[in-house]
């Protein structure tokens, strides 16, 4: 049955050890809802930094700014003669870097501040699986 809920583990099929919790958490009902809407927001951030931007800054830098020229960097010895476009293109690549760095840096403190515990009364379960 679709919606019912229990109290309990499921002892009897496994022979007395602990099993599955099935008590259902007080908080389920809103929780999944709100990481439905987290992980849209999130996929909207992502689309906003990683697609729009950039594109509206390579349509920006050759239509507006018109780097279509050489670009010149004097260093020691001589000089470095770049076309426009190169330096365009690593403006964007570097835009990619701090994106995706800020991005794991928001997981990363996400995670901190709400960190995966188990239910009271449940032991953390031995890991099985992999090659052995």
């Amino acid at each position: 049955m679709l919606g019912c809920v229990a109290a309990g583990t499921i002892e009897s099929l496994d022979g007395g050890r602990p099993g599955v919790s099935l008590v259902r958490p007080k908080d389920e009902g809103e929780h999944w809802v709100q990481l439905v809407l987290l992980t849209m927001a999130i996929w909207v951030a992502m689309f906003v930094t990683m697609a729009v931007i950039p594109s509206f800054w390579l349509y920006f830098a050759d239509g507006t700014l018109k780097w279509t020229g050489k670009f010149t960097v004097p260093y020691g010895l001589g000089e470095l003669v770049l076309p426009m476009q190169a330096v365009r293109d690593v403006i964007v690549v570097l835009w990619y870097g701090v994106a995706l760095t800020g991005f794991g840096l928001a997981v990363r403190a996400y995670n901190k501040r709400h960190p995966r515990t188990l239910p009271s009364g449940e032991e953390k379960r031995e890991a099985t699986g992999g090659y052995k």
